[in-house]
């Protein structure tokens, strides 16, 4: 929990101490904000939770002939980890050159419209599987290892705060821009072919 809650704090300070007209992890500086926002917020929350129970966990002997408690939390923190990151893939998903309309869902751009594919959704529910299946062998394998649950748990939760990181506000040190930003660049990189005096391009069809 410090690990990630440091990790979703570093990542959301990059958005939100931005200054106008800088590149951040996820875009120019703005675009992030929001996201960045409510990152920090849930960062810092599990940062101190994270070193509340790290404080007391170095405090308290441990028995290893204690109860199973503590292995049923570790399956319900992979569950929830499976869950999240089921949420978080996205199910639709458009071709490069068009952009996600936000109401209808739709793939556009200047010259085509038609129905976002729903390629995510598979992925969803594997996410999904994979943490619940993992999350009842730990509950259920009583011999298993401690290292190995704590390796598990490790996995799961590092991993999902790396995907949630790199969906919302980006990868510190990467710029991977979110989806965010490709509102405004379909046309970013063509020429603006406008000159004085210039007809329009010849068409078959007149106007009445």
């Amino acid at each position: 929990m410090v690990l990630c809650g440091g990790l979703f704090i570093v990542s959301a300070w990059d958005d939100v101490n931005c200054v106008a007209g800088e590149i951040t992890s996820s875009g120019p500086c703005g675009v992030g904000v929001t996201a960045g926002g409510s990152l920090l917020v849930i960062g810092i929350l599990l940062f101190l939770i994270g070193c509340v129970v790290l404080v007391r966990a170095l405090r308290r002997p441990v028995d290893e002939a204690a109860a199973d408690g503590w292995r049923v939390g570790a399956g319900f923190v992979v569950m929830i980890c499976g869950a999240l990151m089921g949420l978080l893939i996205p199910r639709l998903k458009c071709p490069p050159g068009t952009t996600l309309s936000p109401v209808f869902r739709y793939c556009v751009n200047q010259e085509v419209v038609y129905p976002a594919p729903s390629p995510g959704l598979k992925w969803k529910f594997l996410a999904f599987g994979v943490g619940l299946a993992v999350g009842v062998l730990i509950i259920r394998w009583r011999s298993m290892p401690s290292w190995l649950i704590g390796a598990v748990v490790f996995a799961a939760c590092v991993g999902t705060t790396l995907f949630a990181v790199w969906r919302s506000t980006g990868i510190p040190g990467f710029h991977a821009y979110t989806s965010a930003i490709v509102l405004a660049t379909p046309r970013s990189s063509t020429r603006l072919r406008v000159r004085l005096g210039a007809r329009p391009p010849w068409s078959p069809f007149r106007r009445s």
